[in-house]
């Protein structure tokens, strides 16, 4: 008998995402969060009246533009920042709804997407086995990939 990798289309997917780099991580959580659009809140509308949440997003606000991708890349990467430390003490619907505000109130143009979408394949096909999932199924990579 052979043995055969038949590994789940989000599992794959929280494999290449954890291996993209951080502006890559940003652009393919705004892009999920931006095709499920409404469906989320209607998931988690407690948790995204945090005030926790909303703390979160306003001390990232009051950071420099410019400097405000770098807090990102430091919370997905885990850094021992005060940003990290805030993010980490969120429970995980609260977490999604961090990401859900964030790309809710911050216009993608702040975000410097491009320097990731420029000449790079990987987050496009995550992005189309992404697209080939179901509601859960992003639902449960999200939850993999924010935790």
């Amino acid at each position: 008998m052979t043995a055969i990798d038949v590994r789940l289309p989000f599992e794959q997917a929280v494999q290449a995402f954890e291996a993209a780099p951080a502006e890559c991580q940003i652009a393919v959580l705004w892009q999920t969060y931006d095709t499920l659009g409404h469906a989320f809140a209607t998931i988690a509308p407690v948790a995204l009246f945090s005030q926790a949440v909303q703390q979160l997003i306003s001390q990232i606000q009051q950071v420099d533009r410019p400097d405000q991708l770098s807090v990102l890349r430091d919370i997905l990467a885990g850094s021992d920042t005060r940003f990290s430390h805030a993010y980490q003490a969120l429970n995980i619907n609260m977490k999604l709804a961090f990401w859900h505000r964030l790309f809710t109130l911050m216009p993608t143009s702040r975000l410097s997407l491009a320097t990731c979408q420029d000449g790079l394949s990987a987050p496009s096909n995550l992005l189309a086995c992404l697209d080939s999932m179901g509601l859960n199924e992003r639902l449960h990579f999200l939850r993999q990939v924010v935790s």
